[in-house]
């Protein structure tokens, strides 16, 4: 069975992004950051659907850093210390941390010492203000950038992108209707 589109086209390095230009266009902050291999954490907020999960994946996809991918809300901490683990063993893990605003006291103590050794990269997404939602301490420690919705435009490429690709996108669609109707 194969991924849903989104998660198929969802972009691999920081060349693939649609939109954001200011966060990732050419000398822009995030593509200064992994273009000199120093990243730092960072929240980004902005509503649903706007590519924050891409970002973060195609950072994860410049840098070849380990991904991993949680949720505030419904992981624990004993999740956050796999990935510190993974940290400790093989050096800079990238964590993309979704709905970060309800990040609890006690994973936000565990986390704060892996952000501040660097070993832990935090990617918050949050549709909420991080300036009100998101504990002071784990906000001091992380650069807040705001996401905006795609232009009509942009949808535009995103959707030429879909349906061109051959090997992701819909470009493959007939060997996929193929492939169900021998099911």
């Amino acid at each position: 069975m194969q991924q849903p589109l989104a998660y198929r086209m969802r972009p691999r390095t920081l060349d693939e992004v649609v939109g954001q230009s200011h966060l990732v266009g050419p000398g822009k902050i995030i593509s200064r950051m992994v273009k000199a291999k120093m990243l730092s954490s960072m929240i980004l907020y902005g509503p649903p659907g706007t590519g924050k999960t891409s970002i973060a994946s195609a950072i994860a996809g410049s840098t070849k850093y380990a991904f991993r991918k949680l949720n505030a809300a419904t992981d624990t901490k004993k999740d956050l210390q796999i990935v510190a683990e993974e940290a400790k063993m093989s050096g800079t893990v990238i964590l993309l941390l979704d709905e970060i605003h309800r990040l609890d006291k006690i994973k936000q103590d565990f986390l704060l010492p892996h952000l501040e050794n660097g070993r832990i990269v935090l990617i918050g997404a949050t549709t909420e203000n991080p300036y009100i939602s998101i504990n002071p301490a784990i906000r001091s420690r992380t650069q807040i950038f705001p996401v905006h919705r795609l232009s009509i435009a942009e949808m535009k490429i995103a959707i030429q992108r879909a349906l061109a690709d051959k090997e992701r996108g819909l470009g493959n669609l007939p060997l996929v209707l193929e492939e169900n109707a021998e099911e």
